[in-house]
C-alpha cells in the first residue's frame, strides 16, 4: 500500500476500535459481539493479503494487529481478516486438492491452541467471529475445511473459539517453502496483536499514576512506581522490536529465516507481554482485580496468547536446535 493509504486503513481501523471497544466484562454480550464483526467486515480488510501479490506487506498487516490488540475488542480480525487469506493465498502457490465451500473460513488449531503435533486431540475454530468454516494445516503441510460446533471455554473472554469437526474436507497442500511462510506469519500476526494488548495497558497504567493521588501526590511521582513502569516500558520495546524485525523478514528474507525470526519474537513477546501487563496491573492496584476493570480482559488476552500456537518451551526448543534439522 502507498503510504497514505496505509494511513488511511490503520485510521479507519482506529475509528472502529474506539467505537466497538468493551468498557468491561459486562459489555460482551451475543448482539454486541455480532454488531461489531458486522461493522469490522465491513472495512474490507479480508483482501489485503487474499492476491499475489498481496495488497498490503506482512510489516503493514502485522501494525493493524498491533492496533487491533491496544483496544478490548472481541472482533476477529486475525483469524478470518489476515490469517485465512493468507493461508488460501499461499494454497494457490501450492497443490489445491479441493474447493473451499465456506464463504468465510478462519483457521484451526490443536485443541491446546498449538501448532499441530503427532499428539495433538481435538481441533478448535479460533478467532471465529463471523467465520462459517475453519482451515487446518497438519504437520506436514496438507490442509482441510472443518465444519464449526460448538463454542469452546476459553480463559480469553474478547476470543470466540468453537469445536471442530475431527474430518476435514482435503484442500490442498502447502509446499514447504509456503509452509514455513505460514507458520512464520501466523507466529508475527499473533505476536503484533499481544504487543499491542500490552502496549495499551502500559500506556493506560503511566496515565492512571499521573492521575491517581496518594498522601497528596501523584502516585507517578513515587520511584518504586516508576521504576516498575520503565522496567514494563522496556519489556513492551523489546518484544516490538522482535516482532516488527521479523515482519520485515517475512517481507524480504528467505522463508527459513523468517521463520527463525517469528520464533524469537513470538518467544519474547511470550514472556515480556505477561511481564508488562503484571506491572501495569500492580500500578493499578486494587481496582485492577476487579470484574468491571478493563485489566482482566488484557491479562487474560495475553496470558492465552502466551501458549497460542508456540509456548515459550516449544520455540527454545526448536531454536536451539542445529539448524539443519528445524
Amino acid at each position: 500500500m502507498e503510504r497514505d493509504e496505509f494511513t488511511l486503513v490503520r485510521d479507519m481501523l482506529r475509528a472502529f476500535a474506539t467505537r466497538f471497544r468493551s468498557g468491561s466484562a459486562g459489555d460482551i454480550k451475543a448482539q454486541t459481539r455480532t454488531d461489531a464483526q458486522r461493522a469490522l467486515d465491513e472495512l474490507g480488510l479480508s483482501g489485503l493479503r487474499r492476491t499475489s501479490p498481496p495488497a498490503a506487506t506482512v510489516q503493514e498487516c502485522a501494525l493493524l494487529a498491533e492496533e487491533h490488540g491496544r483496544q478490548p475488542l472481541t472482533t476477529s480480525l486475525l483469524g478470518t481478516a489476515l490469517l485465512a487469506p493468507e493461508l488460501l493465498r499461499l494454497l494457490d502457490l501450492g497443490e489445491r486438492a479441493g474447493p473451499v465451500y465456506g464463504d468465510r473460513p478462519t483457521v484451526a488449531l490443536a485443541g491446546d491452541l498449538r501448532f499441530p503435533d503427532r499428539d495433538a486431540v481435538g481441533l478448535v475454530a479460533w478467532d471465529c467471529d463471523g467465520a462459517d468454516t475453519a482451515l487446518f494445516v497438519h504437520g506436514e503441510g496438507r490442509v482441510t475445511e472443518h465444519e464449526l460446533g460448538a463454542p469452546a471455554p476459553t480463559a480469553d473472554l474478547l476470543r470466540g473459539v468453537r469445536r471442530a469437526s475431527a474430518e476435514g474436507r482435503p484442500v490442498g497442500r502447502l509446499t514447504p517453502g509456503a509452509h514455513q511462510c505460514w507458520q512464520a506469519y501466523a507466529l508475527v500476526v499473533v505476536a503484533s496483536e499481544l504487543v499491542g494488548a500490552a502496549r495499551s495497558f502500559v500506556e493506560q497504567s503511566v496515565d492512571y499514576a499521573r492521575e491517581r493521588h496518594q498522601y497528596g501526590q501523584p502516585i507517578g511521582s513515587f520511584q518504586a512506581v516508576q521504576h516498575q513502569l520503565a522496567d514494563a516500558t522496556v519489556l513492551v520495546e523489546a518484544c516490538t522490536s522482535a516482532t516488527r524485525y521479523a515482519a520485515w523478514c517475512l517481507d524480504s528474507e528467505t522463508p527459513g529465516r523468517a521463520l527463525t525470526a517469528a520464533r524469537v519474537a513470538k518467544a519474547e513477546v511470550n514472556s515480556s507481554a505477561v511481564e508488562a501487563v503484571y506491572a501495569g496491573m500492580q500500578v493499578f492496584g486494587g481496582i485492577a482485580q476487579t470484574w468491571e476493570h478493563v485489566a482482566h480482559l488484557y491479562l487474560r488476552r495475553v496470558l492465552v496468547g502466551a501458549t497460542t500456537l508456540a509456548t515459550t518451551p516449544d520455540l527454545l526448543t526448536v531454536l536451539a536446535a542445529p539448524e539443519a534439522t528445524r
